[in-house]
């Protein structure tokens, strides 16, 4: 099963409990467990998690752990590949400002981190956080995360920060609404 590690979640819980967005993008579902640590943390606060998952296998076990978990109210899956999917909420995070998304969670297609993370940073709020799974770990996608890295240290807009935490995070913070 692929998932956030145990201590990743605690620090994603401990991270958005302290941070509280009102919006959460996931790229990448799997079975819910990660949608789960940050449901928990910002549980009754009027917060939205939209996550996104191509596996019908998937979808169907990560429903059922939302609503065992009594959080499936405030999940929405988008079915589909990340890329089609990101590209149409962007249509309407264009049209509407109040869709910009506070924080985002990047763990699916290695290979489509830099290009996931660009059309991310166009719906994240001003002070928003992109955040990266498998930055170290597992060394099969070290090419790919080399690239990723190297593209966002590029963006002028953007700090950003490896934690050691489970198999590698990496923290971005947007420092303004220029792209």
């Amino acid at each position: 099963m692929l998932a956030i590690t145990k201590d990743t979640g605690i620090f994603y819980y401990i991270l958005l409990k302290t941070y509280k967005p009102k919006k959460i993008l996931e790229i990448g579902t799997s079975f819910g467990y990660s949608a789960l640590w940050f449901a928990n943390a910002i549980i009754g606060k009027n917060s939205k998690i939209v996550t996104i998952e191509q596996n019908p296998h998937k979808i169907n076990i990560a429903q059922k752990n939302f609503r065992k978990a009594g959080v499936s109210k405030m999940i929405e899956i988008k079915k589909g590949t990340a890329k089609n999917v990101l590209l149409e909420l962007k249509k309407s995070v264009k049209s509407n400002s109040e869709n910009y998304f506070d924080f985002v969670f990047i763990d699916a297609d290695k290979e489509l981190y830099p290009i996931y993370f660009d059309i991310c940073l166009s719906m994240l709020k001003k002070d928003g956080i992109i955040a990266a799974d498998n930055i170290l770990y597992p060394i099969r996608f070290k090419k790919y995360i080399k690239k990723y890295l190297s593209h966002i240290h590029g963006i002028p807009s953007v700090e950003s920060i490896t934690v050691p935490i489970g198999n590698g995070q990496e923290i971005s913070f947007k420092k303004n609404s220029k792209n």
